[in-house]
Order: structure tokens, then sequence, then C-alpha cells
């Protein structure tokens, strides 16, 4: 595979190749691989939101960041619920300890999720509330800006 493009396309791209992959391994019974590829394919998807949008997303712990903080702005769980499932598939790759039919499902669910996140990449963020130290950290992890913390609406 052949990759010329930079930031989000690249990403995306990435993303897109690891699903197929993950498809082939699977007919192949290749548990391990099929794994690590549909868990591959949701990193770089997170990635290219996050460079879409200029977030840092150079380690693992901050691809976990990116897939609250989308939830939290789209009000959608589901994205930080489906990421946090991926990462069985990441798990697996060194435990091997899934099944092919567990593994199938599970890249089922990433495929959803891809999808859920090219539609939001395709959007303009919206607005940010503040209102607690936790968000207020992650903001900050993600864009290095540290901003103040609102009140709730409606509240004091």
């Amino acid at each position: 595979m052949q990759l010329s493009d930079s930031g989000p396309e690249k990403y995306a791209a990435l993303s897109r190749h690891y699903i197929e992959k993950a498809d082939e391994y699977l007919q192949a019974g290749d548990r391990v691989q099929a794994s690590e590829k549909g868990w591959g394919a949701v990193a770089e998807a997170i990635k290219s939101v996050a460079a879409q949008r200029g977030w840092n997303h150079y380690s693992h712990s901050l691809l976990g960041d990116i897939a609250f903080q989308l939830s939290e702005e789209w009000q959608r769980p589901d994205v930080r619920i489906l990421f946090d499932a991926m990462e069985k598939l990441h798990i697996n790759f060194y435990e091997d300890n899934m099944g092919l039919d567990a593994i199938g499902a599970s890249v089922g669910d990433a495929k959803r999720l891809l999808q859920e996140l090219e539609t939001l990449r395709q959007q303009p963020p919206r607005r940010v509330t503040l209102n607690s130290r936790e968000r207020q950290r992650r903001w900050r992890r993600l864009t290095g800006e540290l901003l103040p913390l609102e009140a709730e609406p409606g509240g004091r």
C-alpha cells in the first residue's frame, strides 16, 4: 500500500486498508492478525478525526481521550463504548484468547465505529464545555490549551 497523503486522509486510508486486511485474515482463520488489523483500523480512524481537528494523537492513551471527547461532544456514548470494546481486539493480538466468531463480531463492530468516525470527521467540531477538571485536563492533553472551567448551564 502506497501512502502519499498526509494528515487526516493518510490515517483514513490506512484505516480502510486495515479493515480490508482484517476481513482477509478472518477468512484465512488468522485470529491474531484479524484482531490486530481490526484494532488498527479503529486506531487510524481515531487519528484521522484527531488530525482533522489538530488534536494530539501520538499515544495509545490519547486515542481513548479522543474517543471520549467525541462521545461527549456529540452526545454519542456508542462511540466510547465501541472504542472500549475494540481494545479487546488489540489485547487479543498479545493473548490470542478470542474465538474466530467473537473476533468476527468485533470486526463487524469496528466497521460500525469506522462509519461513525468518518461521519464525525466530516462534521465541524462542536463547542466544548469544560465543566470539570477531568474534561479540562483531557482538553489540554488533546490540544495543549489550558482553558478555564465553565459553569454548567443552569448551575452556579
